[in-house]
């Protein structure tokens, strides 16, 4: 898979695990459907996503990742008044909230693995190596998955 793939790869999974749906990532990334459902079945998102939103420390990480969205959003609009700040402060207590509960070690592995396949996507590497690591990660959670 080209370097420009895998970034579109990655993305449309760091999406569908923050709880959107396959043709809201498609329209966002230029691409048609059935590629990410393709991405999506080879790479057990759905259990990843399953496990991530299971644990509260998934939970708070996706609602991390829509707060800042929502933030980008509000400045971009120049919106950012009283209640869109008391309702993004409320969000981020939730947030920290949820941080403070435990995990699984099933949670805790899509946590590390995410964590993983970010800092291999951010360096200058083999094409070859990082599509092997990410196929390493996608039988991972295939094989979680079937042990649910």
């Amino acid at each position: 898979m080209e370097p420009d793939r895998q970034e579109l790869r990655r993305r449309a999974r760091s999406r569908y695990l923050a709880g959107l749906e396959v043709p809201a990532i498609a329209a966002e990334l230029g691409l048609e459907p059935k590629q990410v459902e393709a991405w999506a079945r080879a790479g057990a998102w759905s259990q990843r996503r399953r496990v991530w939103f299971s644990d509260p420390r998934g939970a708070a990480a996706t609602l991390r990742e829509l707060l800042g969205r929502r933030v980008e959003q509000l400045v971009a609009d120049d919106l950012l008044g009283p209640k869109e700040a008391d309702e993004l402060a409320k969000i981020g207590a939730t947030c920290s909230r949820l941080e403070k509960e435990g995990y699984d070690l099933r949670a805790a592995a899509v946590e590390v693995c995410e964590r993983l396949a970010a800092l291999a996507a951010s360096q200058e590497g083999e094409p070859q190596r990082l599509a092997w690591l990410a196929d390493l990660m996608d039988r991972l959670f295939a094989d979680l998955g079937q042990e649910t």
